[in-house]
């Protein structure tokens, strides 16, 4: 059996690393040998600690959160993070590649990782892409990752060329062969394991990939709902500038709410904590939730919305980078949901109002769980697992 690196470079939290453990049960399961190479070991330990595999510590690309934000283009993304700076870009791909090449890997499998695209490429050991459609952005030359249609063709025309040059820069110094265009970077890539379906797709690709719908570990522990009157509704937040307002909305509403708000200590909760408004405390079976609760609050949480839609239950999005407001985007326009932004609190309130009174939005969120009811995702891991295989032979 084949000796796979498994790559994680770029973004935060266990949504990035929890996908990869489920597919690699499935590789180690058929005989494979794996080694992570992890953004964040932390993350690593809580998520690989009983699996038979080695991780390593990934080389550090350091950015501020903002600059996955302000981006109106997948090149200007990369480049905000320092990939149009061929000194900072040669330090990370060098660093995969002392850390690829004693390893002597089969193949690799990369999520969100684009250095390691880079060294991989120069080292020839052929590798398959793994995430939602916004950590694989379509290989397409004519609007490469447009993110905001706004942006003018001359300005994303030029943050691709000075990626490119950067790229080529490197790739020239480690004596390989320079790119044409930078989506060919991720033409390279022998498969595809797209983790999101058609309809939540950042980047709306036309027809042709296969989609392998969200991947989410089973929990047992089941929520308790508090008491309250009206719809029950489930928010997943973070502390962000403008969530206080939106936790005051939710605990004064008097409906039966339940909150998750990263960041969020137990002192701040008791403010906003009710009879009809609680606050989780560890991971509870999102599954079962999703089916009792009657709207979701999110910040364009790609997982969590999406078993909120296969629920038939709809979701108000507040999203806080380009990545979740692209997303937002997509279930605004199955009619399953709002987006609102958080400097718009009487928005959101009008939002929340509307929401729990409209029947069109469950509709729309019921349909698109009618379409995928026969969804199973551990078919989809099945059969990812088969396509990587016959994509490296």
């Amino acid at each position: 059996m084949a000796h796979w690196v498994i790559g994680w470079e770029l973004g935060h939290g266990m949504g990035h690393i929890m996908p990869l453990r489920m597919l690699a049960l499935e590789l180690l399961r058929r005989g494979h040998k794996l080694t992570f190479i992890v953004r964040d070991v932390a993350v690593a330990q809580r998520a690989l600690n009983e699996l038979p595999v080695v991780w390593l510590q990934a080389p550090q690309v350091r950015y501020q959160p903002w600059e996955l934000t302000r981006t109106d283009c997948y090149s200007q993304l990369l480049g905000n993070i320092g990939f149009n700076n061929p000194t900072r870009l040669t330090a990370t791909v060098r660093g995969w590649i002392d850390l690829l090449a004693p390893l002597k890997a089969d193949a690799a499998l990369l999520e969100f990782a684009p250095s390691a695209m880079v060294a991989c490429d120069l080292l020839s050991i052929p590798f398959a892409l793994q995430g939602n459609g916004f950590f694989c952005p379509p290989a397409v030359n004519e609007g490469f990752g447009i993110m905001q249609s706004k942006m003018p063709a001359a300005a994303r025309l030029a943050e691709d060329a000075a990626l490119l040059d950067s790229v080529n820069q490197v790739i020239q110094a480690q004596h390989g062969t320079p790119l044409a265009h930078i989506s060919d970077l991720y033409g390279k890539a022998r498969h595809t394991v797209l983790t999101t379906f058609a309809e939540l797709d950042h980047f709306q690709r036309p027809a042709g990939p296969h989609f392998s719908g969200v991947w989410v570990p089973e929990q047992q522990k089941q929520a308790d709902w508090p008491k309250g009157k009206g719809k029950r509704i489930f928010a997943y937040l973070n502390t962000r500038p403008g969530v206080e307002k939106v936790l005051t909305m939710l605990s004064r509403s008097g409906m039966p709410t339940l909150i998750h708000c990263a960041g969020l200590e137990k002192q701040h909760q008791q403010r906003f904590t009710s009879d009809s408004c609680q606050f989780l405390d560890g991971l509870v079976d999102l599954r079962a939730l999703a089916e009792q609760a009657d709207l979701g609050v999110f910040h364009g949480n790609h997982s969590t919305t999406a078993l909120f839609l296969l629920a038939g239950t709809p979701t108000l999005q507040l999203p806080l980078y380009m990545e979740q407001l692209m997303f937002a985007r997509c279930v605004k326009a199955l009619g399953a949901g709002e987006l609102i932004t958080l400097d718009r609190p009487e928005r959101i309130a009008q939002a929340l109002d509307a929401m729990t009174l409209n029947p069109a939005y469950t509709a729309a969120a019921q349909a698109f769980a009618s379409q995928y009811a026969g969804f199973d995702q551990n078919v989809e891991i099945e059969h990812a697992a088969s396509a990587l295989e016959g994509a490296m032979q």
